[in-house]
């Protein structure tokens, strides 16, 4: 299987100027996008509050660089995990291809360690704990699970720790403004997870 993360190498944290996104994304509620992460979501032990999918094509062209390097990324404060449009693993994941999908909630659930608090290496070891319990329930191919696990782990040295400095870049963009598709966790009595 082809390296699908393309944020490893290296790390890549994105800050982007949060601008109010528009209404335009809930009105596609039966998107391919809406339908893929609400089913991806169910793999988590925990639903994020909110998942957005990004086109990056809509950046400018320096963000757009930056963009075509992740899958996934948090802004600095923020609660919304968002997901690149681009990213092979949700293309994989839309064609309802089982690693892909199992392999994205992991990257969400990365995404939602930060959202707590969690540093890079703590995110990553969440990010493979996850991964290591689909392997183990066998949700996944074993083989091929393993082999992305094996991926996850050459981030760090032998010592455990980063092998590469993260990178932080902070951007301002018109990014945010028409999503693709916009996932809220509703509670039964149709307010947000909090």
């Amino acid at each position: 299987m082809p390296n699908h993360r393309l944020s490893w190498c290296p790390c890549l944290v994105v800050t982007l100027l949060v601008l109010p996104w528009s209404g335009e994304a809930s009105a596609r509620e039966d998107s391919a996008y809406q339908q893929t992460v609400e089913r991806v979501l169910k793999l988590l032990p925990k639903r994020p509050i909110r998942v957005v999918v990004v086109d990056s094509n809509q950046a400018s062209v320096d963000v757009r660089k930056a963009l075509r390097r992740i899958d996934a990324f948090i802004t600095k404060g923020g609660r919304v995990v968002y997901l690149t449009s681009h990213s092979e693993i949700l293309q994989g994941a839309l064609k309802e291809w089982a690693l892909h999908e199992h392999i994205l909630a992991t990257i969400i659930w990365h995404e939602m360690a930060h959202i707590d608090g969690a540093d890079e290496e703590e995110a990553q070891r969440r990010e493979e704990a996850l991964l290591t319990g689909y392997i183990i329930a066998q949700q996944v191919d074993q083989v091929e699970g393993m082999r992305y696990l094996a991926t996850l782990r050459s981030r760090r040295g032998r010592d455990g720790k980063l092998a590469q400095e993260n990178v932080e870049e902070t951007m301002t963009a018109r990014l945010l403004e028409h999503p693709i598709a916009v996932i809220e966790c509703i509670t039964p009595f149709g307010k947000p997870c909090s």
